[in-house]
């Protein structure tokens, strides 16, 4: 058993379908059988369900339309106005018009009269007989709900002596109170032969049961005339469970199991039943029995000739399977199985779509990784990007002064540093600037005026110097500018122009024009001879310092040792400006105007200015003011 199990799939399947062949006929048989019956049980119980609810429709509208009819025959002859003569009148001629009605009585709420009118066809032996008209008596025979139109269970007629029901109606006045109830008897007969022509089989028929489960149609006649109550075998039961359905019983009239389809008539509460013995199913059943064993005779001969034909059939797609399962590590992301083969047994292609999905799912999962790490990488370059921002903003806040938005002590050192450590050749100038009498603004006008006044002049700080010029705020009313690369010349009138505008540009207080004024020290040296920046701080302090000595809003560069040319040299000693300028001003123009041209905001024919104010200077003693507040 061991070897013949671990041997070719072929094998294996050739002797399966040898097993299977030369099971009992009996088990075949008997599977086979009950799977038929189950069939054939369900589709003769699904016919007599649809019978039995396509019969609900024209009885319910027998009942609809003599409802209709009564209905008209009230309101078209207004009987809440009438009186008790004139509605027997009336009765007796609607009563003869309908063919199935039988008597028609009116009950009187007001006075307690009632009257009587009955079909000319039914002889009427006494008045006693009229006067038993049971009304009265069949309140309790009506669905739980009182309309002003609704129909009683099954009653026998006081006239006719058959099986009929009672429509009820009540008259109700212009006042809207009920002035009486008219009851009409209505004939079953139509009923009983709309059921009666339902039949089917041998014993097949129709019944059809009132709201208590009183018979009104039967096959069995003395179960109609005696109005037969079968609610004991469960149809009411039924009923109220579910408008239709299918359903088994034993029948006492047929003494056998039958099969029955049942279906409610809406609004009447009665119920349509379509019966038929169960061993009338079984009679086509067997002859499918007989025909079914043949053809499996033949069947059984014709699968041993094809056994080995399938057995090859089922091992094709698993040999496929194994050589695509092969290529899974060697193919590309896109790789898959492809098409599962035709004809392939359940349980290949159940393994085809799991190695297919196990496959998808792998290449999905490196789909997601490299998404992911994509993803990742965009995060990191989101959150470098977010920290760069911060690290700008930061490095922004420490090296800008908070309350003038320029560049702050710190930054402003390391900047000039840098450059002085370099040694190249380009000069390196420094401005120091002084608020005159800051002091006085902030005790006269307040520290918020002192504030605008810082404010204020560090905007004409930007505005007067170059983009490359670095202006500052050293501490407290003390600014200072690093000037790139110029001659003392420029730099000094890139100082005075400063100087001039802050003079020109009186801040407004409180409705108060406060002026100012600067006294500004300038120094300026190649960065390979410049010392240190300290250095440089301390000459330009000095030259300030000068310009305070001479009497404020004044501009004095300091001019280093031996230096030679158009400024004086005044060891280590600061001199006002007016003293740089000689007679060599006009040979030095054409310098001048190539040097200016460094300057971002030129004005025109700004070297004939300089050149005029230094002539100036030189036919006049340079006169010192403070501004003062008017």
């Amino acid at each position: 058993m061991h070897q013949f199990l671990t041997r070719s799939i072929s094998r294996l399947v050739m002797g399966s379908f040898v097993f299977v062949l030369l099971l009992p006929l009996g088990f075949i048989l008997s599977s086979l059988s009950q799977h038929s019956w189950d069939s054939a049980q369900n589709e003769l119980k699904e016919k007599h369900l649809l019978i039995a609810k396509n019969t609900t429709l024209p009885v319910g509208q027998y009942f609809s339309s003599y409802q209709k009819n009564l209905n008209t025959f009230v309101e078209t002859t207004n009987l809440s106005t009438k009186s008790t003569d004139g509605i027997k009148s009336l009765t007796d001629k609607f009563v003869n018009t309908l063919e199935n009605f039988v008597a028609i009585s009116f009950l009187s709420i007001e006075d307690g009269s009632s009257v009587v009118s009955v079909k000319d066809e039914y002889k009427i032996r006494s008045t006693e007989s009229l006067n038993s008209f049971p009304y009265h008596q069949t309140e309790n025979k009506y669905r739980k709900y009182d309309t002003v139109n609704s129909i009683s269970s099954v009653i026998r007629s006081t006239v006719s002596q058959k099986p009929v029901v009672l429509i009820k109606h009540h008259i109700i006045g212009k006042d809207l109170n009920k002035k009486g109830t008219i009851f009409v008897e209505l004939d079953l007969a139509p009923v009983r032969e709309m059921c009666n022509k339902i039949k089917f089989g041998q014993k097949g028929h129709c019944v059809i049961v009132d709201q208590l489960g009183q018979v009104v149609a039967h096959p069995n006649k003395d179960l109609e005339q005696q109005i037969r109550d079968i609610s004991s075998i469960g149809i009411l039961d039924k009923m109220k469970d579910t408008m239709s359905g299918l359903w088994n019983f034993y029948s006492p009239y047929l003494e056998e199991d039958v099969v029955s389809g049942y279906s409610t008539i809406e609004k009447l509460g009665w119920g349509v039943l379509i019966v038929q013995p169960e061993s009338e199913l079984v009679s086509p059943f067997k002859q499918v029995i007989n025909t079914v064993l043949t053809w499996l005779a033949v069947g059984i001969i014709i699968s041993l000739l094809v056994a080995y034909i399938l057995a090859q059939q089922i091992t094709k797609p698993i040999n496929t399977l194994v050589l695509k399962s092969k290529e899974i590590g060697t193919r590309s992301d896109n790789f898959n199985l492809g098409k599962i083969p035709e004809n392939s047994p359940i349980e290949v292609s159940e393994l085809w779509r799991a190695l297919s999905a196990l496959v998808s799912r792998l290449h999905k999962s490196n789909r997601e990784v490299r998404k992911l790490n994509y993803s990742l990488s965009k995060d990191i370059e989101k959150a470098t990007a977010k920290l760069r921002a911060t690290n700008r903003y930061l490095y922004k806040m420490s090296s800008n002064d908070h309350l003038t938005n320029i560049a702050n002590r710190r930054f402003f050192e390391d900047s000039v540093n840098k450059i002085i450590a370099k040694k190249g050749r380009e000069n390196v100038g420094i401005i120091v600037i002084d608020v005159d009498k800051f002091k006085f603004i902030n005790d006269e006008y307040g520290h918020e005026a002192g504030d605008l006044a810082l404010k204020h002049i560090a905007t004409i700080m930007k505005e007067s110097t170059r983009s490359k010029d670095i202006p500052a705020r050293l501490g407290g009313d003390e600014f200072v500018v690093y000037i790139n690369n110029c001659t003392d010349e420029v730099m000094v009138k890139i100082a005075e122009n400063l100087r001039k505008n802050v003079q020109d540009q009186p801040i407004l207080w409180e409705g108060i024009s406060i002026p100012l004024s600067l006294s500004v020290g300038t120094v300026n040296c190649p960065a390979m001879v410049a010392k240190s920046l300290d250095q440089l701080l301390k000459f330009a302090d000095e030259a300030m310092y000068e310009s305070k000595e001479a009497g404020r809003n004044h501009v004095s560069n300091y001019v280093f040792p031996g230096s030679t040319g158009a400024i004086k040299t005044a060891n280590k000693k600061p001199t006002p400006i007016n003293k740089t300028l000689d007679k060599e001003v006009e040979q030095q123009k054409k310098e001048l105007e190539a040097l200016l041209d460094d300057l971002p905001h030129k004005p025109e024919d700004l070297t004939d200015e300089i050149l005029s104010e230094g002539a100036e200077m030189k036919k006049e003693k340079p006169k010192n003011i403070w501004i003062t507040a008017k």
